[in-house]
C-alpha cells in the first residue's frame, strides 16, 4: 500500500508541475505561465498609474485579453482602447492590477492572473 502512496503523490507532483506554455497571437510565446506572469508584471509596475501603458505594450496586453474573452466566452460589446495600471479595492484589500478602457468609454478591471491561467495551453476556464 506505501508503494501505491508515492506512486500516486508522485504522479499528482509531476502533474502539478507540468509547464503551461502561453501563445499570443501577437507572436510572442511564453514557456510558463511564470514567465508569462514576469513580462506582464513588469509592464503593470513600470508604468505610472492612471496612465496608458505604451502602443507596444498594448499590443501584447491586446493579445491577451483577446485570448482571454475568447477563451472564457466572455462577450465585449466595443473593443479595448486602452489598458492601464490602476487600484482595486475592496473590503480588506487593495491591489493593482489593469484597468481597460474601451472604444465606447466604458472601462473595466483585468485580472491578469485569471487571464494567465485562462489561456495557457493546458488549462480549463
Amino acid at each position: 500500500m506505501g508503494g501505491n502512496l508515492a506512486k500516486i503523490l508522485y504522479q499528482c507532483i509531476e502533474g502539478a508541475m507540468v509547464r503551461k506554455r502561453i501563445e499570443l497571437n501577437s507572436g510572442r510565446c511564453f514557456e510558463t505561465i511564470a514567465e508569462a506572469r514576469k513580462f506582464f508584471d513588469q509592464i503593470l509596475q513600470s508604468t505610472v498609474l492612471n496612465s496608458d501603458v505604451s502602443d507596444d505594450e498594448f499590443r501584447e496586453l491586446s493579445a491577451l485579453y483577446e485570448a482571454y474573452c475568447a477563451k472564457t466566452n466572455w462577450q465585449v460589446s466595443s473593443p479595448p482602447v486602452a489598458f492601464f495600471p490602476k487600484h482595486e479595492s475592496g473590503p480588506g484589500y487593495t491591489t493593482k492590477c489593469f484597468g481597460v478602457r474601451f472604444q465606447d468609454g466604458a472601462t473595466d478591471r483585468f485580472s491578469l492572473d485569471k487571464a494567465l491561467s485562462a489561456v495557457a495551453i493546458g488549462a480549463t476556464p
